[in-house]
């Protein structure tokens, strides 16, 4: 739509340009018709109004001020064709200013829902007191924002399913999949790892983005052409490890809290605290799988296209050793195509998640054909060019969401609504 828009757009700045004349009169009209016909779309449904369409309804309504004036003075100007060429410049410019956005994040249809459940979301912003935030440069302690998918208007109680995002993500990644959790009788909690996260935004408006230091040297583990430190890597990636499973455990902690506390919220007494799925995606998943193996009120864990870091206890003769202890409860791995090819070439059953599902109590994987890392997230279907610059595969985007989505609601009713065993296929 973004395109097409700005298409319409650039055609009338290029006949204004080729005709030879001011057109101040037709320009006039034509700057107030946009705006009435932008107006009409925003009505009609065809534009859906969103933060895409900021910038060019500001453009539209001063254009069309500008050319509610012109027609008022009715007075045309000696045409000039440098000043002609520098308007066409000029307007061609802002205009793609204006439609950037909309070409980024192009409007989409979400994926399906297909639960019985209005869904209802809400967020709450958690400062843990023992905890002092590395990543503050003014030694604040650490707070975290988590936001609550969960189904409208129930009197049930339901399973509580936490979520971690990836490095760089955000605690919105996986919307389509929260809200299909939340419509089949979830409460869905999705934590903002601030400063490992794109951005956070907190409940008092606060915006906190990505550290740099951590983008800096996540780009530099990620980066297969350059020879690494394989020691250096394992220490850095269990430091990220303590402070992602540091925060999910306060989380998970206080919400427990919260359910225990007659004086919370409502949303807290919708959930059944008998029964807690955790789930991520990348370096997310490898947090929920390591607070899945150290707590013994979790039922499920999914891990999204994610090594399970945890499992590396040390460091010996150039090698990480990987807990021998077997998984404790039901995994699920879902992997990209290139991430399970690769492993299975490198490592073979050495490889982290391979060595986990060999010695787990009950363990699932499975693979998406042409799929990659972020075909896991909604990413391709908010972005697709960011996505294609930062790792998709070739596989339809919502096809690989909806399924996933699928795999990952059978997963969990099995396991935290006693649905019996799951059936997963071992490619999609």
């Amino acid at each position: 739509m973004g395109i097409l828009t700005l298409v319409l757009l650039l055609t009338l700045e290029t006949i204004f340009l080729v005709t030879k004349n001011n057109h101040r009169e037709e320009k006039g009209i034509i700057s107030i018709s946009l705006l009435a016909l932008f107006v009409f779309l925003l009505i009609t449904g065809v534009y859906e109004w969103s933060f895409r369409y900021v910038a060019l309804s500001l453009v539209l309504v001063v254009q069309a001020i500008i050319g509610a004036l012109i027609l008022n003075r009715k007075k045309e100007k000696v045409y000039k064709l440098g000043k002609t060429i520098n308007r066409f410049v000029r307007n061609c410019f802002i205009f793609t200013f204006a439609l950037f956005l909309a070409i980024l994040c192009p409007q989409y249809q979400q994926p399906k829902i297909t639960g019985d459940n209005k869904v209802a979301t809400t967020k709450y912003t958690w400062i843990d007191n023992n905890r002092v935030d590395q990543y503050s440069k003014s030694d604040k302690d650490r707070a975290l924002t988590v936001e609550f998918w969960y189904p409208e208007n129930a009197d049930n109680t339901y399973p509580l399913v936490v979520f971690s995002h990836g490095a760089f993500g955000f605690s919105g990644s996986n919307y389509s999949t929260f809200a299909e959790l939340a419509s089949n009788g979830y409460v869905v909690a999705s934590i903002g790892h601030t400063y490992q996260a794109f951005y956070t935004m907190d409940t008092k408006g606060n915006l906190t983005i990505v550290n740099n230091d951590f983008i800096n040297k996540a780009i530099e583990i990620s980066d297969d052409s350059v020879i690494k430190d394989e020691e250096e890597i394992y220490n850095t990636t269990k430091e990220w490890m303590k402070l992602r499973t540091e925060d999910e455990n306060f989380v998970l902690n206080t919400i427990l809290a919260e359910c225990n506390n007659d004086n919370a919220d409502k949303l807290f007494s919708m959930i059944n605290t008998e029964k807690i799925g955790l789930m991520g995606h990348s370096l997310g998943g490898a947090t929920s799988a390591q607070i899945g193996r150290d707590r013994d009120d979790i039922d499920a864990v999914i891990v999204l296209d994610g090594t399970m870091l945890g499992e590396e206890v040390a460091f010996e003769n150039n090698a990480v050793v990987l807990n021998d202890t077997p998984y404790p409860i039901p995994l699920l791995n879902v992997y990209a195509e290139d991430h399970y090819t690769k492993s299975k070439e490198l490592d073979g059953d050495t490889y982290n998640n391979f060595y986990v599902t060999q010695n787990a109590v009950k363990a699932y994987e499975t693979v998406f054909l042409k799929s990659g890392h972020l075909n896991f997230t909604d990413l391709p279907l908010f972005s697709p060019i960011l996505a294609k610059m930062l790792g998709v595969g070739t596989i339809d985007e919502k096809y690989c969401i909806e399924t996933m989505n699928e795999v990952v609601l059978e997963f969990f009713n099995s396991y935290l609504k006693d649905a019996g065993e799951p059936l997963i296929e071992k490619e999609y």
